[in-house]
């Protein structure tokens, strides 16, 4: 129960990566973390999502001492969903070589988005299409943004290669909605809708390693 994550390294690479687990729907820890948008400060950063925060909390005190153990290998942070959220926030506390995130939702107000790009941080934040998580909190509420631009994932599984503006987003996700509507949601087993499908991990991870191929 509660917050996971590993940490794996390839010393012929010289490579680390952290890797944090998203949201157990079985675990209700998860749930109420997910749930508890209230801002907190965060490290002089500004205030960030108090649930995503309790979660790394949870689990710093064993992932700092390791961190320091790999300090001269080139140091990666990955998660989808709650998951991303923490990685976002662990690399405030300790930049990584990169970050990449998976169905990010929001992390933090604008002024913690002002300090993560302003140490720097190598930022690959991929969003599959219409996916729900992405979008959550909502935008403007308490001031949440998102980190640099989405490696948008489009209805045909491709991602993207220049940041898409808003209103080619928006008409690719209306295209997708009504396509999955009448060719998959009605089918027995197939989640009902699409904004929840393009959460599930599995449809990060083909289009993503094709892309990097």
């Amino acid at each position: 129960q509660g917050s996971h994550g590993f940490l794996a390294i390839d010393k012929t690479s010289r490579l680390a990566l952290v890797a944090f687990r998203g949201t157990d729907k079985n675990d209700l820890s998860d749930l109420l973390d997910d749930a508890n948008a209230l801002p907190r400060p965060w490290d002089g950063m500004g205030n960030v999502h108090s649930g995503f925060a309790r979660a790394l909390d949870e689990i710093w005190d064993q992932l700092a001492p390791a961190l320091a153990d790999v300090r001269d290998l080139r140091l990666l942070f990955t998660g989808h969903s709650l998951g991303a959220a923490m990685a976002t926030l662990a690399a405030s506390l300790h930049l990584p070589s990169a970050l990449y995130t998976f169905g990010s939702p929001r992390v933090g107000n604008a002024e913690f988005v002002a300090g993560l790009e302003s140490k720097g941080l190598k930022n690959y934040r991929f969003v599959d299409c219409c996916d729900l998580v992405a979008r959550v909190p909502p935008e403007g509420l308490f001031g949440y943004s998102h980190i640099g631009n989405p490696h948008y994932i489009d209805r045909a599984r491709v991602i993207q290669q220049r940041s898409p503006d808003d209103p080619f987003i928006k008409k690719d996700q209306w295209r997708a909605n009504v396509q999955y509507f009448f060719k998959y949601a009605w089918r027995f087993g197939n989640v009902g809708i699409r904004a929840l499908a393009d959460h599930t991990p599995l449809n990060y991870v083909w289009p993503v390693p094709a892309d990097l191929a």
